[in-house]
């Protein structure tokens, strides 16, 4: 599972950072959004304003990569020994995602991911947004609308999450469930995080998502926010919809507004083995707002779409506000 941990004490934090050295030298740029790996020996990098690169390093061949995986997995409690469990999903100093899986599963033998989370402030202006979009926004957040931002894998949908929760007052009770704590709840001095294993039957004292939204219907929230929206907490998420609350908001990968609403949640609610009938329809009518990021590139991220689900109409498509609204 995806723990929070903290690593070894001095001695052998030193050895950690030894052994993450000829990764680090990559992930450590604050422009880097993202390191990758599809076969030993090569790096492929993606950083703001450069797009991807590829890198040869004879220091990262496969053996490297499980070294560094388990040791990893023994300070977060994940098993993980490059024979019998072959997948590691956790988190580096600093907090980036560090995704490996090795063996037959992979042609190559190999393929990791490391997902950067460097902090990064972006402006309005850097997300393309016109001083329409700003203002659309800001206001669907204040009237505490439910908000999907949408976008392909790592487009920077919980930096703009983020970005919309700092114009919320440090007041309201923001109550975030994830499973990786990514959300920045910290100034809300009535907010609380919660988070989830990500495993089922793990001995880390951490409970599931029905446990967790179980809890958090009892805890009054003014707003609730998921991180991610995968086939683990898709059910938890609509459920916390089906709740009355309002200031929803959450993050799905997905292409578009349309695919949402009709596709994205259906699929992960049915691959989570749960049934629910109807659920485009239930959105439909649950949902206010859905904001599509596309990535550019070069590395950039842009809002190109929003969507009034209710309303079944763009009030910004395609980079453009349409006219009339």
């Amino acid at each position: 599972m995806t723990a929070v941990h903290s690593f070894p004490g001095r001695s052998g934090g030193e050895v950690m950072r030894r052994l993450l050295a000829p990764l680090a030298h990559y992930y450590s740029d604050a422009a880097t959004v993202e390191i990758r790996m599809n076969r030993p020996h090569q790096v492929i990098t993606e950083r703001r304003g450069i797009g991807k690169q590829a890198h040869e390093d004879a220091r990262l061949n496969r053996a490297a990569i499980e070294r560094i995986a388990r040791s990893l997995g023994n300070a977060s409690g994940t098993a993980f020994d490059g024979e019998e469990h072959v997948k590691l999903s956790t988190v580096l100093p600093g907090g980036h995602r560090f995704e490996c899986l090795v063996g037959a599963s992979v042609q190559s033998g190999l393929s990791l991911a490391i997902r950067c989370k460097h902090p990064f402030s972006p402006t309005w202006e850097q997300w393309g947004a016109t001083p329409f979009v700003r203002d659309y926004l800001t206001a669907a957040v204040a009237r505490d609308a439910n908000l999907i931002v949408s976008g392909a894998t790592n487009t920077g949908k919980t930096t703009l999450l983020n970005m919309l929760l700092a114009t919320l007052p440090d007041d309201r009770r923001v109550v975030a469930v994830e499973d990786t704590p990514e959300l920045q709840i910290g100034r809300f001095w009535d907010g609380n995080g919660l988070l989830a294993a990500r495993e089922a039957n793990t001995a880390t004292g951490m409970v599931g998502w029905r446990e967790l939204y179980d809890h958090l219907m009892r805890i009054t929230p003014d707003h609730i926010l998921f991180g991610e929206i995968s086939t683990q907490n898709a059910f938890a998420a609509l459920a916390a919809l089906n709740s009355g609350v309002t200031g929803f908001m959450c993050t799905i990968h997905a292409e578009s507004p349309e695919q949402v609403i009709h596709r994205k949640f259906t699929q992960n609610v049915a691959w989570a083995g749960a049934v629910m009938p109807d659920i485009p329809e239930y959105l439909t009518d649950l949902v206010d707002v859905v904001v599509q990021i596309k990535r550019t590139p070069t590395g950039f991220r842009h809002i190109t779409d929003i969507w009034e689900v209710r309303e079944g109409r763009y009030v910004f498509k395609d980079g453009r506000e349409v006219s009339g609204c």
